[in-house]
């Protein structure tokens, strides 16, 4: 690798600083105290902390569910005990659907893959989709209905409406989360006709109305625009973290990877710049990032479109608007970059931004032609006319006054969520009936008079779009667990009294969407997912007369506080969302992909403002304790948070995600990180500046991993510039020496000899594109799902034991105090030829297999660990506890924590070392099928065989199969002249190989910096 290409890799500042702690703590092999294995689990710590996920651990057997959809007596002719069923449906999200395919075992469901046959997953999925299994089995959800706190029944909810709903008269408050569902649509409309005096309010904490409010000043109608990155070259996302807080971002992912892709050196990829305060994920795949406070994104976007004014039409009322970014190096380079790329070009704004930088965005893609291309306007018939957050905000207000008699919640949690000013649990109780319908009994229901209990999507009927309008059925897989309802079913009690089926709800709605026979076309839309040829109608949009002058209004932007005041920016936290998935296990233990910090939020700042608040940027390695801090706002909220620092966070601003600080809703989630929503306001929903922040006095125990596993400093990740790709093709393959090489060979000589594999088996590999990757952690979640690993809890990963088998390194690269830059790797286990963990097991229980695999004998392991301090990757988890046995002698409900369980992978217990196995569960039963079609191959054709992180991974960057095949998918990534395997030099011949990731800068910027 050239000099100029040279680069340090390093994870934390601790290591960038190599101070004496972390040499410490990387030449030892296990954190301090990891060989304790006597530390007790208290039966109350236990609960707190594990929840449904426990089950996970491993238990000794799976029952069949206790209820099913359909109750037999004679076993079904399609049902096959070991067999599993795959039913599609779709998983719900803030108003959109994306369509998802379930695997259930003998009537339980226990995987989610996303649907093929569906364009807004397109066979992939997020975190949340994947973890949604979790959530169904949560078994702190709801399990009854109550009435002021008491336990009630469903029977008497439905005689309560028939009472007091009688009066027509009343003013009702309908407040429901965001739905595109067309039943419960009818069933709104019917709620509004019977009730003159009712009025309906979508509350959704984090929201799209400031989007809608954008495109309706410019085209004078509310539109949903969308983004086709697929087809942009050039990409300009102002604080918009689009691939992973967007509604459509599996499809997002999956079109921006695409676009990045490179299947040769002459293939000309996309470019990405970011412009934002926090460091996201989008962020760190972008070529080029300008840190930025996130109350100057206006200004920036303003003066960008002032400079385009110049050289198009349709910006005019921006013609001669200047601020302090009017000289910025940043303006000229983009206007010049999005002229060039006229109709092959996008520009995004996050959606916390206010409707006057949405408007400015959907302007600028309007004059460079990239409506109608790269981005479509979409006419959404469930978007209000009106802007909901005002209407939300004028109907807590007249609940304060007394003007509601009652309302009706539908979901939504607006007591622990909604803006602070508001003070809406106040409202509420000015209110004389309050009902709620909620997963959890959460601050909400305990705020209110009735309380239903909700049923997961995985166990009802129901329907809605997705983020483009496809509209799809959501059937249920198990019997409502704990007799929940859904939402319709819910409404129709309410509106018309009676107690009637979500499944008769949505087939009488689908009666009058279904054209031609309706029994065909229903079971069509079931089988396949969706219904055909629906889509939301593509509107042709022209810039409305009135911009001009409204333009000319917003454009009035000052700055109120000095340069150097100190700016809050309150985000939904990127596993939480608002808080709705708190009660996750999977979700909180996932380390945020920036900050690798599990089971907590803290607040984020720059090295050089955390020196300016007397906090060193380096804390004293292997302390776990972080310095509390103080947040006031002008208003006079004080909140106090652990600080942490980000290389590549703006200066002089401070980031804070929700979700966190529940209390009553579940022991995974309660008492869990701190409550932010106290900072968010009305007036500032994204951003508050002047705040004043000073120490606490105090520290708090965080549990980070970016410290746990590491290599050392050895180049395991590697990336360049794309000219230097194309000059050097085999820079990633040149970047270490490897001895004993020579002539044609692959692999270097080795004292023994090579084993020869039998040629009748396939011979399994993997290939990781670090270029498609962008971090997300979805195939850690997946895996999780997959293989019934543990959830452990924030005292243990604080000590170095989490148990997944696939982790998301994340290395920063340039300056710790300017904006350096960031990679992601994923890393299983390598599956080496010559397995260096094979060579010291005293009891041979990691072995290798025929067809290339490196196999655990569970019944063999003694727990000597010896493997793992033999194991370059540090890929090979020890489970230390028996979970599964502590929570089933003290514990509650064992058959439905069972029932989470996947039956085809072996459970483990305390004391074994357990890895990544390439999914061989789904190699097995590929191998059988693949025998009994043909009688005699076990080599399954390409494709047939996906891991669980593979079939996941909305980027596609993950790739598997047989080495043996040279036409399969994998053969031909790993003989591109990315690929390199790591720690060649070791000679340990790992099965699974990285391409190196290209970035595609602009030189002009590059120069100046």
């Amino acid at each position: 690798m050239g000099k100029e290409q040279q680069q340090t890799y390093w994870r934390s500042l601790n290591e960038l600083a190599q101070n004496e702690e972390y040499r410490k703590f990387a030449e030892r092999e296990f954190p301090e105290n990891a060989t304790e294995l006597s530390d007790g689990v208290s039966r109350r710590n236990f609960l707190q902390i594990m929840g449904a996920s426990v089950a996970l651990a491993g238990l000794a057997s799976c029952r069949k569910p206790v209820q099913k959809i359909l109750p037999y007596t004679r076993q079904p002719e399609h049902l096959v005990p070991g067999i599993p069923l795959y039913y599609a449906s779709a998983a719900p999200f803030r108003g959109s659907l994306n369509g998802i395919v379930v695997e259930t075992n003998e009537g339980r469901p226990t995987k989610i893959e996303g649907n093929d046959l569906h364009p807004g997953s397109n066979g992939k999925t997020n975190i949340r989709q994947q973890a949604a299994i979790l959530e169904l089995y949560d078994q702190d959800r709801s399990r009854k209905v109550r009435r002021n706190g008491e336990s009630s029944s469903w029977s008497d909810f439905v005689e309560f409406c028939n009472d007091h709903f009688a009066d027509t008269g009343r003013r009702i408050a309908f407040i429901s989360e965001a739905s595109s569902s067309p039943t419960l649509d009818r069933l709104r409309r019917k709620a509004l006709e019977k009730f003159p005096n009712a009025r309906w309010v979508t509350f959704e904490t984090y929201n799209d109305e400031s989007v809608y409010s954008g495109t309706g000043m410019v085209f004078g109608r509310r539109l949903r625009p969308v983004y086709h990155f697929g087809k942009s070259q050039v990409s300009v996302s102002l604080d918009d973290d689009f691939l992973q807080d967007g509604d459509n971002d599996v499809a997002c992912i999956g079109a921006f990877a695409q676009s990045r892709a490179l299947p040769d050196a002459d293939a000309r990829p996309s470019r990405l710049y970011v412009a934002e305060s926090n460091y996201s994920l989008t962020g760190s795949n972008a070529d080029h990032r300008l840190r930025i406070k996130t109350s100057e994104i206006p200004l920036f976007t303003f003066a960008l479109a002032a400079r385009l004014s110049e050289s198009v039409s349709g910006l005019e009322s921006y013609s001669g608007y200047r601020n302090d970014f009017s000289d910025h190096s940043w303006i000229s380079v983009l206007a010049e970059e999005l002229l060039n790329n006229r109709g092959q070009s996008i520009v995004t704004a996050g959606a916390g931004h206010d409707a006057a930088v949405h408007a400015t965005v959907h302007a600028i893609n309007l004059a460079l032609g990239n409506a109608g291309e790269t981005v479509s306007y979409l006419d959404v018939p469930y978007i209000a006319e009106n802007n909901q957050e005002h209407a939300f905000r004028e109907l807590a207000g007249e609940m304060k006054a007394g003007s509601i008699d009652t309302v009706v919640m539908i979901g939504t949690n607006p007591v622990y969520s909604a803006p602070a000013d508001l003070d809406f649990e106040d409202a509420l109780n000015n209110v004389s009936e309050k009902i709620h319908l909620s997963l959890h009994y959460d601050e909400t229901s305990r705020a209110s008079g009735w309380h239903v209990n909700r049923a997961h999507f995985l166990e009802t009927w129901g329907d809605g779009h997705s983020w483009t309008g496809v509209r799809s059925v959501i059937q249920p897989m198990i019997q409502p667990l704990f007799g929940g309802k859904s939402e319709t079913e819910f409404l129709k009690a309410i509106v018309d009294g009676e107690d009637v089926s979500g499944y008769e709800l949505v087939r009488e709605t689908w009666r009058g969407l279904l054209t031609g026979g309706f029994e065909s076309g229903w079971n069509e839309a079931l089988h396949d997912g969706l219904q055909k040829d629906t889509r939301y109608a593509e509107a042709t949009v022209a810039q409305a007369p009135a911009f001009q002058s409204l333009s000319a209004e917003f454009l009035v932007v000052r700055r109120d506080q000095p340069s150097d005041a100190v700016e809050l920016v309150v985000k939904a936290d990127p596993k939480l969302h608002d808080g709705r998935f708190a009660n996750n296990g999977w979700l909180q233990e996932l380390p945020d992909p920036m900050t690798k910090i599990t089971w907590d939020n803290v607040a984020l700042l720059s090295p050089n403002t955390a020196e300016r608040f007397g906090i060193p940027p380096a804390r004293t390695f292997g302390d776990p304790n972080q310095q509390v801090i103080r947040i006031t706002t002008p208003g006079g909220t004080e909140t106090e948070i652990p600080a942490w620092v980000l290389p590549g966070h703006a200066d002089d601003s401070i980031t804070v995600y929700t979700g966190y600080g529940r209390q009553g809703v579940g022991r995974v989630a309660d008492q869990v990180g701190v409550d932010t929503y106290n900072l968010r306001t009305t007036e500032n929903r994204l951003f508050t500046t002047g705040v004043e922040v000073s120490r606490a006095g105090r520290t708090y125990v965080i549990a980070s991993t970016q410290d746990h596993h590491s290599m050392e400093g050895r180049p395991l990740v590697r990336d360049a510039d794309l000219d230097y790709y194309r000059e050097n093709p085999t820079f990633a393959q040149d970047a270490v020496y490897v001895p004993g090489i020579y002539g044609d060979r692959e692999h270097p000589v080795q004292l023994f000899a090579d084993k020869e594999w039998p040629a009748h088996e396939p011979q399994w590999g993997m290939a990781i594109d670090l270029n498609s990757c962008i971090g997300c952690g979805v195939c850690t979640i997946a895996c999780q799902a997959e293989n019934n690993i543990p959830v452990i809890g924030k005292r243990e990963v604080r000590r170095g034991r989490e148990m997944h088998w696939i982790r998301t390194d994340r290395y920063f690269s340039g300056d710790d105090r300017g904006n350096p830059k960031v990679m992601h790797q994923p890393v299983p286990c390598m599956h080496c030829e010559s397995a260096p963990c094979e060579q010291v097991c005293p009891v041979a229980a990691t072995t290798h297999s025929d067809d290339g695999l490196n196999q655990m004998t569970y019944n063999r392991c003694i727990g000597t660990r010896y493997c793992a301090n033999n194991c370059p990757y540090k890929v090979r988890r020890f489970n230390f506890f028996n979970y599964s046995k502590e929570y089933l002698t003290t514990g509650d409900d064992p058959e439905i924590i069972q029932m989470a369980m996947n039956p085809d992978v072996t459970v483990r217990f305390r004391g074994v070392m357990e890895k990544c196995t390439y999914c061989v569960q789904r190699i097995s039963r590929a191998k059988i099928d693949t025998k009994n079609k043909t009688g005699d191959s076990v080599k399954p054709p390409d494709g047939m065989v996906k891991t669980a992180c593979q079939q996941a991974c909305p980027a596609n960057a993950i790739t598997f199969g047989d080495l043996t095949d040279e036409k399969s998918v994998v053969s031909i990534q790993k003989g591109k002249d990315r690929n390199y395997v790591m720690l060649e030099e070791l000679n340990v011949r790992p099965r699974t190989s990285y391409l190196a990731k290209i970035r595609n800068p602009n030189r002009e910027i590059t120069e100046q910096s």
